[in-house]
């Protein structure tokens, strides 16, 4: 059996990603409106009613857009941590919940759910690792910083998807306001290039080959090509070699051999990246 992950969407605009492992989907945030998840799940040959769960990193509407009204549609449960499910107030009412808390652990179908804590500004954002058949998928995206044990769980993965969500310098120049980019900036907001590319470098530093999408760029404030130079430039610096790096367009292509898949037993596979 193989463990399939596949890019629906990555940035501001919209986050999701679904993870399939024989008979057992998992959809991790559903930050897309209710009809274009799915359609991306027909696209891909799935009914919403296949789905296990919907699994939120946190209440942002960017992850957790339509979640609520896919679940009650479809009669999945979604999971997350209580903190969560209190931000969202009714938009989870006649949902079924299953709460994990942080740091705690859950069997959904054949998978080994970890949620570990991120800093970000929700109420409390999470990570998450995936593990089935010996192959973890580590998740960590909207994060401003990163502590020691988020380094250590994060280690495990065999696929990464982590922010990078910009580059300092044209954020700066791009004119947003000084409020936003002080959110932005901050150990509880996102992630820059260079950032992305030392927490890499930490997690990497062990030799292990591992895959690593980088995930929600900002569509003003960065580029596929800027974040790979950043990012890649850490690492060779820090003598990492180990980590292959690819960046996920913001929206998913649907169009046969577009789609952004990595598959555990053929490891990357990238078709036409960005088209």
């Amino acid at each position: 059996m193989t463990l399939v992950v596949t890019m629906l969407a990555s940035g501001s605009s919209g986050n999701a990603l679904l993870v399939r492992y024989a008979e057992t989907a998992l959809l991790v945030d559903c930050g897309l409106a209710m009809r274009a998840i799915e359609q991306h799940l027909r696209f891909v040959g799935m009914s919403p009613t296949a789905l296990r769960a919907i699994v939120l990193t946190h209440e942002h509407g960017d992850h957790a857009l339509s979640a609520g009204k896919l679940a009650r549609r479809y009669g999945l449960p979604v999971v997350c941590n209580s903190a969560t499910r209190a931000a969202l107030e009714h938009h989870l009412d006649g949902v079924t919940v299953e709460e994990l808390p942080i740091s705690q652990r859950a069997s959904l179908g054949p998978f080994d759910v970890t949620s570990f804590l991120v800093p970000h500004d929700a109420a409390a954002p999470v990570g998450y690792c995936m593990t089935v058949a010996g192959v973890t998928l580590g998740i960590a995206v909207d994060l401003g910083s990163w502590t020691p044990d988020l380094v250590t769980r994060l280690r495990a993965a065999d696929l990464l998807v982590v922010e990078a969500n910009h580059d300092r310098a044209r954020l700066t120049a791009v004119g947003y306001p000084l409020a936003i980019r002080r959110r932005i900036f901050s150990p509880l907001g996102h992630l820059d290039n260079v950032q992305a590319g030392t927490l890499l470098a930490q997690i990497g530093a062990d030799g292990r080959t591992r895959d690593v999408w980088l995930a929600h760029l900002s569509e003003r404030a960065n580029s596929p090509r800027v974040a790979l130079k950043r990012v890649q430039g850490v690492l060779d610096q820090a003598g990492v070699s180990a980590l292959r790096l690819s960046v996920l367009p913001r929206k998913a292509i649907l169009a046969p051999g577009k789609l952004i898949v990595w598959q555990s037993d053929t490891r990357l596979r990238q078709m036409d990246l960005f088209g």
